[in-house]
């Protein structure tokens, strides 16, 4: 996958789950600035997987965003 694909991805990601993500400490970002941040963070390989992970995660009916926060704080941590 193209990195302009992996941005608009979990830019929309964010952005249908913006109200969750208030609740965290990402919660002044934009959709676009948490992008940044994580491909700045990890990389876009990783970002790539953490969306396969959302795709199926979805697919089985479960929690994405609680995943997506999981790893959100993760980072923080680190």
């Amino acid at each position: 996958m193209e990195l302009s694909d992996i941005k608009r991805q979990l830019r929309s990601f964010c952005r249908r789950n913006r109200t969750a993500l208030r609740y965290t400490y990402v919660k002044n970002y934009t959709a676009e600035d948490i992008s940044e941040m994580l491909i700045d963070r990890i990389g876009a390989e990783e970002v790539e997987r953490i969306l396969v992970d959302i795709d199926i995660i979805n697919q089985r009916g479960g929690d994405t965003v609680k995943y997506f926060m999981l790893i959100l704080e993760g980072l923080r941590a680190a």
